[in-house]
């Protein structure tokens, strides 16, 4: 039995067709059916039940998929730390990254890099759960700095800081001649927020939530500076984390903190923990830890 075979198999499996398997590995049918009986044979075990319709698992097959699956994981996984050893002589880190992300982090890497000069970045933009989950675990990235309170034992994830979500609307908008603004105030306008898997679309109906305001959502997105478009066009107003605000400033619009202990949102330092990652990864993570942990809060920034 080797890697080749299990992967044949786990394609037959899928694409629940042996011609269809065949095609997206490029080998012929023949030659496919007579590899899958070959690991019959080797392993001693019937994982197909054939049948004039085609096939189905037999007991002992479902459990050998699902091995099969965990042990082509680990196999890639193997390969992929293997080439992070041939790349440390380029010493490189791949980061996954909230948006809010670039107002702060490039001035920890100043200073890092006085330490580790030959470390070579590479950065990639990763929202949501979903995404953040799956670049850890197929180890796309070396570490992610994320808002999403991930609930996976495999992951590792350690608060770096606290923010506030703001309010943000256009400079010319009747709100701003209030000297006081409410979630009360903001139920009748047209509402732009994340779209469903965001962390911070729940950090924000959660605060609406406990005030008992329902917004009236008009636009849904992914991108903050989306928002930012969209208010600077006069097309709705919005909550977003203070840190990207400070760090996309523009001057047709303004920001006002709302009175809800609830808007708040932590980010975190997240890494897939049987991953064999480089000291120079922990020593980041430390960086980051010292440079809140020393006083340079976002307000201050």
């Amino acid at each position: 039995m080797d890697i080749r075979q299990l992967r044949y198999f786990i394609a037959v499996v899928e694409e629940k067709h042996f011609s269809k398997a065949a095609n997206l590995l490029h080998i012929s049918q023949p030659s496919l059916s007579t590899a899958i009986m070959k690991l019959e044979k080797d392993i001693g075990i019937q994982l197909l039940e054939r049948n004039t319709r085609g096939f189905k698992l037999t007991e002992s097959g479902e459990i050998f998929y699902t091995r099969s699956l965990e042990l082509i994981n680990k196999y890639e996984h193997m390969l992929k730390e293997l080439d992070d050893l041939r790349q440390k002589g380029n010493g490189i880190i791949s980061i996954g990254l909230i948006e809010s992300a670039k107002y702060w982090l490039p001035k920890i890497i100043i200073n890092f890099k006085n330490s580790f000069p030959d470390i070579h970045f590479q950065f990639k933009e990763i929202l949501g759960e979903k995404k953040v989950f799956q670049t850890l675990a197929n180890y796309d990235v070396h570490c992610t700095i994320t808002n999403q309170p991930i609930q996976f034992e495999e992951i590792e994830i350690v608060p770096i800081y606290t923010e506030d979500l703001v309010l943000v609307i256009h400079k010319a908008d009747e709100l701003n001649k209030k000297s006081s603004i409410s979630l009360e105030d903001l139920s009748e306008r047209d509402f732009i927020i994340c779209k469903e898997g965001f962390q911070t679309r729940e950090d924000v109906l959660r605060a609406f939530q406990h005030e008992n305001v329902t917004p009236d959502i008009k636009f849904e997105i992914e991108r903050l500076e989306t928002a930012c478009s969209l208010i600077e066009h006069g097309l709705g107003i919005t909550i977003l984390p203070e840190s990207y605000i400070k760090y996309n400033s523009n001057p047709n619009i303004v920001t006002h903190t709302l009175p809800s202990q609830f808007l708040k949102r932590t980010v975190y330092f997240a890494y897939w923990k049987d991953r064999n990652l480089s000291p120079a990864v922990f020593e980041l993570l430390a960086s980051i830890k010292d440079f809140f942990i020393a006083g340079n809060s976002l307000k201050s920034q």
